[in-house]
Order: structure tokens, then C-alpha cells, then sequence
């Protein structure tokens, strides 16, 4: 049997129309394939399976690698509360995350000694020795500072901690929080495998996303041991959540949606607020400009993102949890070690014209986030169908945590939601890229099943886009 292929998969010559379709032998495009090609069609074909299996791989190049993870101040309270939690006392939980904390830190400035070319101290200036660094604060209790205000910053965002508690009891401080740091970006990066599946993309589309993902800061922030791994999840559980919502999948879709945004609030309940209110607007922008969305369950996702942001503000202000204007005070008095200024949010938009200006110009020298997000952004609004609302949603939150506080050395962790464009826009291209590959294949394999002969495809993508889901990718 034979079969008449032609457009995107004809030879140059025959594409000039010289000569007519070529006559190839349908058996030469569907012969039996080797085993190994079977072994690699199953796999790509599977896409939780191979995302596993890169998840799995790069968890073991993280516990194999030389790395500098190493305890923050904020991990240092992180892991003081994770050890009350699990039934520690304050003190001795004070001298076991000091213990991790020191410990840590001195590990890793020894391992920037190694590097240098000539012989240096055993650590750099400045550096204390773990032994030092244990009996600074020994007594103390806070490293930085016991302000009340300053603690009610941390003690009101407890779902860090209270996910860390069994990591660090099994394990113990540091242990524990490396693990945990593994088990959220692995999470995070089969979450992504996931949410792009449910938007229509194919399943090496969706692992590429999952690549993307292990490749930017969302990753390197996520092993480390504080709160944007957790927080990281949560927002693609927003978004996955309302993805399946927007396609009618009100089952799945509204319990992680409420979940996500409910786990995102125990954690950092300002990321909550704003990612709530961004995503009630996104579905509205969904549902006045793509067609296909204009159905009751877009309706809603806006009514639960909004109510989850109405629960959000109501349940801050019941509480009198800190405010903005406290964490703005605690910036601009260095933790509360000097006055408090009057006129926090005058200085606020001042500061932020110096930072963002100062961005600009980093990103113009080295645009290694705005290239790949405006790529992203193409091919979200080119094939998208809504999804790179959800995106914009996700990044707009992350623009806005550095707007609320605009520090050059804290805006790359603070940020970083601002990575997602690209983790959800770049697979697009692997989709649409596949899709144009497979197309004469498939078609191929459906004619000679049905003993009929393949029709001519057009090389347009009109085809492509005609397919369910196809303008998804």
C-alpha cells in the first residue's frame, strides 16, 4: 500500500510542484519499530513517568554535588520553630538551630577557602569559626534581634515550620531542612508537569516545562531552607487549580485551588492576598478574552479566588496580624534597633524608583530574565488559551513582593515567582514543534489502520490548530 505525502512532509522538489506528491511506501513510514525505540516512545509518551525519572535525577545530582546550602537567619527561626513544634523546648531549640546555623555557615565559608589560588586563613576576614559563632548567641535569644514586633513577623506564619517539624525530627536541623528543601522542589517541578498537562500540552512539552523549572532560581530557592519552596507550590497549586477550572474540571480544580491558596496563607499570608486578588483577576481577563473560557466555571474561579482573597484580609485584620507597615518599619529601622520613621511608605517609593531603575540596567547588561520571558510571553499569546493570564498572575505577585521591599540583595529570593512566564510560556514552542513533527506520522499510522491514504497536510499549522487542544501548544 502507499500513500501521498505531501506539505510539510514532502521533498524540497516535489514542494514546488514540479513533479506531484511523492509516492513513498507506507510500510518504510510505519515498519516495526526497535526495541529501543519502543522502550523511547513509551517513556516519552508517560509523562509522569519521565518526570520522575528527572526529578529522581536531580535530586541525586543535589545529594552527589558539592554545594554551598548552607542556614539563613530566617532558616535559623525556621528551624527554632519546627523543633517547638515537634515538642523541643525554647531553649534547647534556640541552641540546636544556633548549633545547625553556625555550623552551616562555617562549613560553607571553608569551602570558598579551597578555591583560592594562594594560601589564605582557614576562613575569610570576618568569618567566625562555628565554635565562635555558638557561644555569640548562645545566651541570646535571637541572632538578629527579640523585638516583639520583629518575632510577630515570623510567629504569624507558621506553615513553614509546621511542615519542617517531621523532616527535622527524623532527621535533625540541617538534615531535615535539606531534605525538605529536596522534597518541595521536587514537588514543585512535578507540579509543573502536571498544571501544563491539564492545559493541553503533550507530555515532553510538559517535562521540557518541568526542565525550565530545575533550571531557574525557582529551584535554587526552593532547596534552600526557607519559605519560597513552600510558597513556590502553593502558586502552582493556584494555578493548576485554576487551569482545570477554566476547562471544566470543577472537581479536581476548586479543591486544590481553596487548598493552595488556604496553605499559601498559613505560609506567607501577604503572597496569599495579593496572589488571590491577581488570580480573581486574571479569570475575569480570561473570560472577556478567550472565547472557549466564557462558561460558569470561569465565573468560579474569580468568585473562590476572590472570596479566598476577602477570607485572606478578613482573618489579618481579626488577628491584627503585622501589617506592611510594620514590615516597612522593619526595614527602614534595620529590625527595629532604631526609631521608628514617620513616613515609611513616602520612603518606600522612593527607594523603589532607585531599585527598579537599578534593575532596569542589570537586566539591560545581563537579560538572562527578559529574554526568556518575553519569549515566554509570545507564545503564551500566541497559543496560550489563557494560560498566560495564569502566568502573568504568578509574576505580577512576585513583582510585587520586591515593590514591598525593594532590596538589591534580597530581590533574586523575593522575586522569583516572576520566573514562572517562562517555566509555562517556553514549553509552547517544544508543543508546537512536536506537534508539526508527529503530524505526518500519526496521520500516516491512522490511514494505514483505516487502509485508506494519508491526505496532504499543509505546512500553514492551520491543521494543527484546528486539532483538540492544539492551541494550547
Amino acid at each position: 500500500m502507499t500513500a501521498a505525502i505531501s506539505g510539510a512532509g514532502q521533498a524540497p522538489d516535489a514542494a514546488e510542484g514540479g513533479g506531484g506528491a511523492q509516492s513513498v511506501p507506507l510500510r518504510a513510514l510505519t515498519s516495526p519499530p526497535s526495541t529501543r525505540s519502543r522502550l523511547l516512545a513509551a517513556l516519552t509518551g508517560r509523562a509522569w513517568l519521565l518526570g520522575l525519572l528527572v526529578a529522581a535525577g536531580y535530586v541525586a545530582l543535589q545529594l552527589t554535588a558539592s554545594s554551598q546550602w548552607f542556614l539563613y537567619p530566617d532558616s535559623y527561626r525556621y528551624a527554632r520553630a519546627a523543633e517547638q513544634f515537634a515538642g523541643v523546648s525554647r531553649e534547647q531549640a534556640h541552641l540546636d538551630a544556633l548549633a545547625a546555623y553556625c555550623t552551616t555557615r562555617a562549613d560553607a565559608a571553608h569551602e570558598t577557602t579551597r578555591l583560592s589560588p594562594v594560601p589564605v586563613p582557614d576562613l575569610p576576614l570576618g568569618t567566625m569559626t562555628a565554635q565562635d559563632c555558638e557561644a555569640r548567641w548562645a545566651l541570646s535569644r535571637d541572632i538578629t534581634t527579640d523585638d516583639p514586633r520583629y518575632q510577630a513577623i515570623f510567629s504569624s506564619r507558621p506553615g513553614y515550620p509546621l511542615l519542617a517539624a517531621p523532616f527535622v525530627s527524623a532527621f535533625g536541623v540541617t538534615d531535615g531542612l535539606r531534605v525538605l528543601g529536596l522534597v518541595t522542589t521536587a514537588g514543585g517541578a512535578l507540579m509543573v508537569v502536571g498544571l501544563l498537562r491539564s492545559a493541553g500540552l503533550p507530555p515532553v512539552a510538559a517535562v521540557s516545562g518541568q526542565l525550565v523549572f530545575l533550571a531557574t532560581p525557582l529551584a535554587q530557592w526552593g532547596l534552600q531552607a526557607l519559605s519560597e519552596g513552600l510558597v513556590t507550590v502553593t502558586v502552582l497549586g493556584t494555578l493548576w487549580g485554576a487551569v482545570l477550572l477554566s476547562r471544566r474540571r470543577p472537581a479536581a480544580g476548586a479543591p486544590l485551588l481553596l487548598a493552595s491558596l488556604a496553605v499559601c496563607a498559613v505560609t506567607r499570608y501577604s503572597t496569599a492576598l495579593v496572589l488571590a486578588v491577581l488570580t480573581a483577576l486574571a479569570a475575569a481577563a480570561l473570560w472577556g478574552g478567550v472565547r472557549e473560557a466564557r462558561h460558569r466555571w470561569t465565573g468560579v474561579l474569580a468568585a473562590l479566588a476572590a472570596l479566598g482573597a476577602g477570607v485572606t484580609a478578613v482573618v489579618m485584620s481579626a488577628m491584627a496580624l503585622p501589617s506592611s507597615t510594620t514590615t516597612l518599619q522593619d526595614t527602614f529601622t534595620v529590625h527595629f534597633s532604631q526609631p521608628l520613621v514617620p513616613d515609611p511608605w513616602h520612603r518606600l517609593a522612593e527607594l523603589d524608583g532607585h531599585f527598579w531603575a537599578h534593575w532596569i540596567g542589570g537586566q539591560a547588561t545581563l537579560p538572562t530574565l527578559l529574554v526568556p520571558t518575553l519569549l515566554a510571553a509570545w507564545a503564551l499569546c500566541r497559543y496560550g488559551r489563557g494560560l498566560g493570564w495564569f502566568a502573568l498572575a504568578a509574576a505580577l505577585t512576585g513583582a510585587v513582593q520586591v515593590a514591598a521591599h525593594p532590596l538589591a540583595q534580597e530581590a533574586d529570593r523575593l522575586g522569583v515567582l516572576m520566573w514562572l512566564p517562562a517555566v509555562l510560556g517556553l514549553p509552547l514552542y517544544v508543543a508546537r514543534a512536536g506537534r508539526r513533527t508527529a503530524q505526518p506520522g500519526e496521520k500516516a499510522e491512522a490511514a494505514e489502520r483505516a487502509g485508506t491514504e494519508v491526505p496532504a497536510l499543509s505546512d500553514t499549522g492551520t491543521a494543527a490548530e484546528a486539532e483538540p487542544g492544539a492551541a494550547a501548544g
